[in-house]
């Protein structure tokens, strides 16, 4: 029976797969399907990314805005960080994590099984089946499990998670070992994942490219090929299919930006601290809830940021109506009940850094010269997909636009279960042995502008459509000055 396995390297960007770093890797990108035009959604965050994959919808509808969010049909004047015990906090008050039907849902209504076993961080993991008490299937991670008792039964028998180091190699291997002998030895599921917290948690560290974040890589990618190797001698294995996967791009931060202090030292100051304004950093964006979703309030918001150097575009809920230099929300599928009435992504540019990738950007945390993600940036709004197996053609580059958003939908149509109608994401047939599909896509300009104190504030942001899917490509400013 045909099984899927997905290896996810978090914020591997495509141009970092080199047959010396990343030899394992390499060897499938050439050898199966390589997209090369595959997209995360926005914001280009990892745990509202984690939540697309298992449900085939964007955070407008899934419900997991960003990895710090306000969640309002919980608690209106919190911004919580979406990690397992604020989103165990969120279920035990019986609203749901999320608003859309996971992966492992679905499996189960066809006696199928999905687990999922990862090191990042405990937001992530927990979306991944949040509801796995209930529905089967499983996600491990090395603070907790779900269900809860097979961390207990996984302890006993492969002994305790290492501690968490730089690069993160010692828990990636300990994962791999449960990986290749309780999950799919034992468990034998029709889907399983496995997730690498680097490259990104060394990038964030020490920089993008840097030779610590080279030698996090090359471990993570060694320890994958104990599973190619296993893959390769296991004839239960033989009709995998392989998706290697990574849940956002990257960018060097150029500084960073405290929007909340900044805030305080304006004329928003007693707006920000009676909680009329709620901010939720989000790396290369922010997050910003308006009291009341209060038009009048959000345009002098509106007002401050264009005047600042580091805005990049500005999304505006349809909550607020239409303000004056902002772009709907709608245009990039990020205006559900929990997202944001403003979201502003950081100015960036393609400028080298010193070790020679491109990309750089302001963030809401972190230093100059590390590693950060969450902007519009086009580096960071392309990330990997290599798909591998009998289901896939071998040595195609793939151009047609694709996304986190496709994953779940490509795995139902390969297991052949019917995939439900709340799914936005498609099919890539494009990549199936024996297609002849052919994608049409099309691309489209959004743009607005504003004065402000010393001149014009202009954005614009690009999208690419696979009929009604929408892939954000990028989205930027210009502060024209007055005299320039």
């Amino acid at each position: 029976m045909t099984k899927v396995i997905i290896a996810v390297f978090d914020g591997l960007q495509p141009t970092q797969i080199d047959q010396s770093i990343t030899p394992n890797i390499y060897r499938i990108a050439q050898e199966g399907c390589f997209f090369e035009n595959h997209h995360p959604v926005f914001p280009s965050v990892t745990r509202i990314n984690a939540a697309t994959m298992v449900t085939g919808v964007g955070p407008d509808l899934h419900g997991l805005a960003g990895n710090m969010l306000v969640a309002r049909d919980f608690d209106p004047l919190r911004v919580i960080s979406a990690m397992e015990p604020e989103l165990a906090e969120i279920a035990a008050s019986s609203i749901p994590i999320l608003h859309a039907q996971t992966l492992q849902e679905v499996l189960n209504t066809v006696d199928m099984e999905y687990i999922a076993i990862g090191v990042g961080t405990s937001g992530n993991a927990y979306v991944h089946n949040p509801r796995g008490e209930e529905v089967g299937g499983a996600t491990i991670h090395p603070e907790f499990a779900i269900p809860s008792e097979v961390y207990s039964e996984l302890d006993r028998r492969y002994g305790k998670w290492p501690p968490q180091v730089l690069p993160n190699t010692p828990r990636y291997e300990h994962s791999m070992n449960i990986f290749l002998d309780y999950i799919l030895e034992e468990r034998d599921p029709e889907v399983a994942l496995i997730w690498s917290s680097e490259p990104d948690k060394s990038q964030h560290a020490y920089g993008v490219g840097t030779l610590e974040s080279r030698r996090a890589l090359h471990e993570a990618d060694s320890q994958f090929g104990r599973l190619v190797e296993r893959l390769g001698d296991s004839q239960k294995l033989r009709d995998t299919q392989v998706l290697i996967l990574s849940d956002h791009g990257y960018s060097t931060i150029i500084k960073p930006v405290n929007i909340e202090r900044e805030l305080r030292n304006s004329e928003l100051e007693t707006e920000l601290r009676t909680q009329k304004i709620l901010i939720a950093p989000n790396g290369g964006s922010a997050l910003l809830y308006i009291s009341d979703s209060d038009r009048d309030l959000a345009d002098q918001v509106v007002d401050w940021l264009v005047n600042q150097e580091w805005c990049g575009t500005i999304l505006a809920s349809e909550r607020l109506g239409d303000i004056k230099g902002t772009i709907p929300s709608s245009t990039v599928s990020y205006d559900g009940s929990r997202c944001p009435d403003l979201t502003i992504s950081f100015k960036w540019n393609s400028e080298r850094n010193v070790e020679g990738y491109m990309g750089k950007v302001y963030s809401t945390g972190g230093e100059s010269g590390l590693g950060q993600h969450g902007s519009m940036s086009r580096h960071e709004m392309n990330n990997t997909l290599i798909c591998q197996g009998t289901h896939f053609k071998k040595g195609e580059r793939m151009l047609s636009p694709s996304g986190n958003i496709d994953i779940m939908p490509t795995i139902l149509d390969i297991l052949e279960v019917p995939a439900p109608d709340s799914i936005t994401g498609r099919v890539l047939k494009e990549s199936f042995v024996g297609s002849d599909s052919k994608v049409i896509s099309k691309t489209t300009e959004y743009q607005a502008s504003r004065m402000f104190d010393r001149g014009l504030y202009s954005q614009r942001i690009v999208v690419s459509n696979v009929g009604t899917v929408i892939y954000l490509d990028e989205g930027n400013s210009i502060h024209e000055f007055r005299g320039d």
